[in-house]
């Protein structure tokens, strides 16, 4: 068990930035601590790794009671995460969307993530309500707009993006605020030439060697919006021809480099369902509190990143396989050393892990 006066300091900051009375911050601290040790956000588990003598039907009343009463205020909650991130602006932004079903009801989330060293760290998200599909232009949009709001337009490093998030009105929301985008595009949109003329895209690599990049000399039109492109065709499936192609505001000639990092959006989602915090297993279908829940598994799951990172830098470094790439995420490592601290009371990783907890504050 973790001891009082630990709990207590996690608390003491927690009151300190986020704004909440003392009993909600109580059960907060418990709630991350719990997260992370039953490696769950299903209400129950949070419930049996809640440390008190209460029966389990008290405590998951008390968990039940939290979420549907408490809300974090916006701002105070982005400085804590700002203060969290293991790492300094301008960011490198990927945005994409998971989605799974709840009985009948869609769960469909939009994330906007910053990449760092192998997987996405969750910043902002908007839930999509209750459909299947892509998210609309305003939507990307607001998103956008709220990260700009609370970090500032100056911490945009550049922004990734999958063949979904295209559109006239976003690509010139982003190009009018000047934010370096590599968004992939399929293969038959049309493009306009500077001389009017109108061709598919995967036209202009149409006599380009497999795997050998290209990047078009000249700005095209992409709907309106004036852009550059860069591409590379490689074997499909079933003996077809295949291509990635993408549209940048600038430095073309670093856009299949940079599209790279977009993988790690889909790394972060891996994390929060199959190898984290077995998100699917919630069965909260008010968007209000599953937002609040997915700000108090953000918080979580940021943590678990910073152990991890201090792990490999100063305690031992993750093993590289043969392929090049760690043997565990950073994420894994650190979420793994939590988890076991937490369930047997192991009081000199307890002690380091709240301790790295305070330090980013």
């Amino acid at each position: 068990m973790i001891s009082p006066d630990k709990i207590n300091e996690l608390q003491a900051i927690l009151k300190k930035e986020l704004q909440g009375n003392k009993a909600r911050i109580h059960c907060l601290s418990y709630l991350i601590v719990s997260m992370l040790k039953m490696r769950s956000v299903n209400f129950k588990q949070l419930a049996i790794g809640y440390h008190n003598g209460a029966k389990l039907s008290s405590k998951l009343r008390r968990v039940q009671r939290f979420f549907s009463q408490f809300e974090f205020c916006e701002s105070s909650y982005y400085k804590l995460i700002a203060k969290m991130l293991p790492l300094e602006g301008p960011y490198r932004l990927s945005l994409d969307r998971t989605n799974w079903k709840l009985g009948a009801l869609n769960i469909n989330l939009l994330y906007l993530c910053v990449n760092y060293e192998g997987i996405g760290l969750p910043i902002f998200w908007c839930i999509l309500g209750d459909k299947r599909g892509n998210s609309s232009q305003k939507e990307r949009i607001v998103l956008l707009e709220r990260f700009m709001h609370h970090f500032g337009k100056d911490c945009i490093g550049y922004l990734t993006a999958d063949r979904e998030f295209i559109g006239e009105e976003w690509l010139s929301f982003l190009t009018h605020h000047r934010i370096r985008f590599y968004i992939r595009i399929r293969n038959n949109m049309h493009l306009r030439l500077r001389n009017g003329k109108k061709i598919k895209a995967c036209w202009l690599l149409r006599s380009q060697p497999l795997h050998q990049a290209y990047f078009h000399p000249r700005i095209v039109y992409l709907q309106d919006t004036l852009v550059y492109l860069s591409g590379i065709r490689y074997p499909g499936q079933n003996g077809a021809i295949d291509y990635l192609i993408l549209v940048c505001f600038n430095q073309n000639d670093l856009g299949l480099e940079v599209y790279k990092n977009r993988w790690q959006i889909e790394t972060m989602f891996k994390a929060f369902k199959s190898v984290g915090f077995n998100l699917e297993q919630t069965h909260v279908n008010n968007y209000c509190r599953l937002n609040t829940l997915l700000r108090v598994m953000a918080i979580a799951f940021i943590w678990a990143y910073n152990v991890g990172i201090y792990l490999h830098q100063k305690i031992k470094p993750i093993p590289v396989k043969k392929h090049g790439r760690r043997a565990i995420s950073l994420f894994s490592y650190g979420l793994d050393e939590l988890s076991q601290a937490f369930i047997n009371a192991i009081n000199t990783m307890t002690l380091r892990a709240i301790n790295l907890f305070l330090s980013c504050t």
